[in-house]
């Protein structure tokens, strides 16, 4: 600006202050020599006044120097000849009264500028003025009405300033008229008057007294300058908006060497303020004036999209195709012409999105000639192949997808960071699927075909290459040709690289292509070979074994049940004795149930109930077997009415309790009375409190009930605290497990332990939002009195709670707890520092106020840092996180519970550790969604699975997984000692 020029202007009689030969060292010693000679002079000697004023330059002129080398070292706080400046003030302001009044406008000009530097501007607004009060010279009246008008525009007062403006522009001669026209324009324009300001601007590049900035330059172009004023032009044009002749006109009037840089900027203006006619007028007409190819490629690019957004199709379709010629006719790369690459591209992507429902051919005509410039730009040939592929053009997209895939590949090899090569893998990875995808859409088989081959060929992951090549082999088998299906299929049943499903798949549709070949000896081979292999399948595949066997040979003798039922078969009952007829009963009953055909034994079972000469033994072992026989039909309701038939005499009376009672519950009847009586008259203090939880676990008020049987868990509190838990995880009854927490006395029981954790962290929860939620009203030292005394208590509770965290030992609880006493303990100490100063203190007062103030809340620092301190210690314990992976695996009831103790842990954890922890909450979720309660239908399908296979122990653990996620505690009970027995069954079996 006008001011930093002025202030080298020296006062003193011919010597230049700011003469770059004098080293700073003497300038130093000349200030010394002449402060002492100043200090010499009586205040009326006639020397006086020159010493004063010469000092007063040497000051002034050091400030600049040592301002100019601050600000080159980069401050940012920037004080340095603050002092001198001060000095030379003091020495200006006492030669006003000795100099003569023709040198009194010029100190008070240099003042004024000083005053500025200084940032007091009322004082240099006062010299200024001063200036113009003491000044006769129209001249020096204009500086001071520059400086004045450069204040007012500072402040954005541009009508104050456009009228000093044009005060300095009236003043023939005046310096800097060029700089007051510029200003001068701008005025107008902050005001509104675009017109004005244009036709201003106009002015400054047709009048040659204003081309440049400076008096010294009057009359000489200053190149920079008409720069900025042509820039400044195109930007006043586009934002009054863009007329016919506005080009012509920029263009006419800016100097040769910026004409067209600045028609480019006045172009893109217009793109920007979204004034697409005129901009497109505007870069035709830059097109038609420029000779650099780059340029005018970038002039049809943006032609292009213009033409488009105003809906021209036919004339961006042109724009296009004559920017791609362009491109091909310069040595542009993607980096050197990258805005217009760019452009390219999105021309083509925004056609992409405008017709992303419905693509026109004219679209896939503009990605085919992109790719004829572009052929490496991989996602621009998947965009086209799914344009191509709504479009119905299969072909096309086929052939984009494979170029897309080349590109992708050859990326991928070339790469060497390794997240880099995986994320073009993946990439990779995506297209190719995406090609088979849409090849399977256009029912067309040799591109079917060739898309799998080229997913086979490329993939570099094959996440998908086992499900490709059993979509290649299933059709071979639609085909027909079930010799070369079948051993392809087996082999993929057998590839451990495949999922299951397609593996399952697989070799059932092996087994079926053997089937239709009738090839039974390969059936019985391969479908032991997959009922090996295929745990959850085993029951299909073994008795598709056990049929091909069946039709190979019969079994016969003892080792051969299925024969020996056949030769049974031809026993006739109604011609034998009684007792010959209840031993074949009998031998039926064993032999069916030996060979699983458990329906042929209950008919067995009930043919043998219906003979009358049954002694009470026989009739035990009948109703014995028609209870385990409903038992694997799980038809509990007949068990039960069986078993009460039953005197079970190597039972207790308890015992047979028990066995009703469970059979009632798993025929869903009332248990309870059988629970009464074995509660009534057992003595087993361990078995009366399990049957008093589960009748817990039964009641539709299990609050009150579990109270009511307190007396029965008086030897077993551990397991009265888990009754609670369950109570608890159903009920959210916070009070009630407050009350369960007073039953602790000294037990220790995990139980215990998690209930204490559950209140203190429900407590926190709700006293740490409370805390935070609380904010200190500053209205007045009344309300903040009042608000800091209300979170001192708050806090006073928030220690007390993290006390009893401290004091229970547990793990969380105390980081929690520590965590949120850090926190609000240090924003505490920060909101009190930060509080208004009461009003009317002195500065000695205000500081020995936030001397008081600071060291009041000190102990909230030193709690703050202390309990931070810990709160590292505690994340420092590197065990912890797989301490919970390791309880919440062995304690999944409680699942609920370590979720939301893990969450509010990753809520706060630190960042290197957070992942972990968000990873395990979400473990702990996933682990409790997938014990989600099945549906009827998938419940009923295991049964009738397990119904069909009653010793097939991986039947038995189908309906067992699906009853535990169910929630049906007996019968995951009953299904539990149903596979222990059957596992004892085989291992007895194993030893014979």
């Amino acid at each position: 600006m006008m001011k930093k020029g002025l202030l080298a202007f020296s006062l003193s009689l011919g010597v230049a202050a700011h003469a770059q030969t004098s080293t700073n060292s003497t300038q130093d010693l000349l200030i010394q020599k002449l402060t002492q000679v100043q200090l010499g002079l009586a205040p009326a000697d006639p020397a006086r006044g020159a010493v004063l004023l010469r000092l007063a330059d040497l000051h002034a002129e050091r400030a600049r120097q040592l301002s100019m080398k601050e600000l080159n070292d980069g401050c940012t706080v920037c004080k340095a000849g603050d002092k001198d400046r001060e000095k030379a003030l003091g020495y200006y302001t006492e030669a006003l009264t000795k100099v003569a009044p023709a040198t009194m406008a010029k100190i008070h000009l240099q003042m004024g500028h000083l005053y500025e530097l200084q940032g007091r501007n009322e004082l240099a607004e006062k010299s200024y003025q001063a200036m113009l009060s003491s000044s006769s010279s129209p001249l020096e009246m204009a500086e001071a009405n520059l400086s004045l008008a450069e204040m007012a525009f500072r402040k954005n007062d541009f009508s104050k300033a456009q009228g000093l403006y044009g005060k300095v522009l009236a003043t023939e001669g005046a310096s800097s008229q060029g700089l007051a026209a510029y200003r001068n324009a701008w005025c107008s324009f902050r005001m509104g008057d675009m017109e004005a300001s244009i036709t201003q601007l106009q002015g400054i590049l047709k009048n040659p007294k204003l081309q440049s900035r400076m008096a010294s330059a009057r009359g000489v172009a200053d190149a920079q300058f008409l720069e900025e004023v042509s820039r400044d032009m195109a930007t006043f044009m586009a934002a009054r908006g863009l007329k016919d002749g506005d080009a012509e006109t920029l263009f006419a009037l800016t100097p040769e060497q910026f004409k067209m840089q600045q028609i480019t900027i006045l172009a893109r203006e217009a793109v920007r303020l979204g004034q697409k006619e005129p901009a497109l007028k505007a870069w035709d007409f830059v097109y038609q004036k420029q000779s650099d190819p780059k340029a005018r490629l970038e002039a049809q690019v943006r032609m292009a999209q213009l033409n488009f957004d105003l809906k021209n199709t036919s004339a961006a379709a042109k724009s296009f195709q004559i920017a791609l010629n362009l491109w091909g006719g310069t040595d542009c790369t993607l980096a050197s012409c990258e805005e217009s690459a760019k452009g390219l591209r999105q021309f083509v992507v925004g056609w992409n999105r405008l017709e992303n429902g419905k693509p026109s051919a004219e679209l896939l005509t503009a990605y085919d000639e992109y790719f004829k410039v572009f052929s490496e730009d991989e996602d621009m040939y998947v965009w086209g192949a799914q344009a191509a592929a709504v479009a119905n053009q299969y072909a096309q997209a086929a052939q984009w997808t494979a170029l897309a895939n080349k590109v992708i590949l050859a990326k991928c090899t070339a790469e060497t960071d390794a997240a880099q090569k995986k994320a073009q893998a993946e990439k990779l990875e995506k297209n190719l699927l995406l090609g088979i995808e849409n090849a399977e859409k256009s029912k067309d088989e040799a591109l079917l075909v060739a898309a799998q081959d080229d997913y086979l060929a490329k993939s570099v992951s094959k996440a998908k290459a086992f499900d490709v090549q059993y979509q290649r082999t299933y059709a071979i088998y639609q085909k027909g040709d079930y010799a070369t299906s079948a051993e392809q299929l087996k082999m993929l049943a057998l590839d451990p690289k495949g999922t299951r499903a397609i593996q399952i798949q697989a070799a059932e549709l092996s087994l079926d292509a053997l089937a239709i070949l009738k090839d039974d000896a390969r059936i019985q081979q391969w479908a032991a070979e997959f009922a090996g292999k295929f745990a959850e399948k085993k029951a299909d595949f073994q008795n598709v074994q056990q049929k091909s066997i069946l039709t190979q040979s019969a079994k016969l003798a003892e080792a051969q049940p299925d024969q020996a039922l056949t030769v049974l078969a031809g026993f006739v009952p109604a011609a034998a004795s009684a007792e010959d007829r209840i031993i074949y009963l009998k031998n039926k009953i064993l032999l069916n149930e030996k060979v699983n055909k458990i329906t042929e034994a209950r008919v067995a079972v009930e043919d043998l109930l219906r003979e009358p000469s049954l002694t009470s033994d026989e009739r035990e072992f009948a109703l014995g077997r028609k209870v385990w026989f409903a038992e694997l039909e799980l038809d509990f309701a007949t068990a039960l009415k069986a078993a009460e038939q039953m005197k079970f005499s190597t039972l207790s009376q308890e015992e047979r309790m028990l066995k009703l009672a469970l059979y009632s519950e798993l025929a869903d009847k009332d248990p309870k009375n059988y629970y009464s009586q074995y509660l009534k008259n057992s003595k087993d203090d361990e078995k009366k409190a399990l049957i008093a939880t589960q009748l817990v676990r039964l009641s539709k008020a299990p609050v009150k009930d579990l109270e009511a049987s307190k007396s029965y868990y008086k030897n077993n509190m551990g397991l009265y605290a888990r009754a609670a838990l369950d109570v608890y995880a159903t009920t959210n009854d916070i009070k009630f497990l407050e009350r369960v927490a007073k039953e602790k006395g000294d037990s220790k029981q995990d139980a215990f332990v998690m209930i204490e954790k559950i209140l203190v962290l429900n407590e926190l929860k709700s006293m740490s939002a409370q805390v935070a939620a609380h904010t200190v009203d500053t209205k007045n030292q009344n309300t903040i009195a009042a608000g800091l005394k209300a979170r001192v208590k708050m806090l006073d509770k928030l220690d007390v709670l993290a006390n009893r965290a401290i004091a229970s030992g547990d793990w969380s609880s105390q980081l929690l707890a520590l965590d949120v006493v850090a926190k609000e303990n240090l924003r505490f100490y920060n909101e009190v520092l930060s509080l208004p100063m009461p009003a009317g203190l002195t500065p000695e007062q205000e500081g020995e106020y936030l001397t008081i103030l600071s060291q009041q809340v000190a102990p909230n620092q030193n709690t703050a840092t202390m309990a931070e301190s810990k709160v590292k210690e505690f994340w420092g314990q590197k065990t912890a996180l797989d301490s919970y992976k390791t309880f919440a695996h062995q304690n999944f009831q409680w699942a609920k519970f370590t979720n939301a103790e893990v969450e509010a842990l990753a809520a706060v954890a630190p960042e290197d550790q957070k992942a972990s922890w968000a990873a395990l909450a979400a473990d702990i979720r996933n682990a409790d969604l997938a014990t989600q309660k099945p549906s009827l239908a998938e419940l009923e399908k295991a049964r009738t699975n397990l119904k069909q296979n009653p010793f097939m122990a991986t039947a038995i653990e189908q309906v067992l997984v699906l009853e535990r996620k169910a929630q049906r505690k007996s019968m995951v009970e009953y299904l539990e000692g149903r596979l222990a027995s059957l596992a004892k069954r085989d291992d007895a079996k194993g030893n014979q």
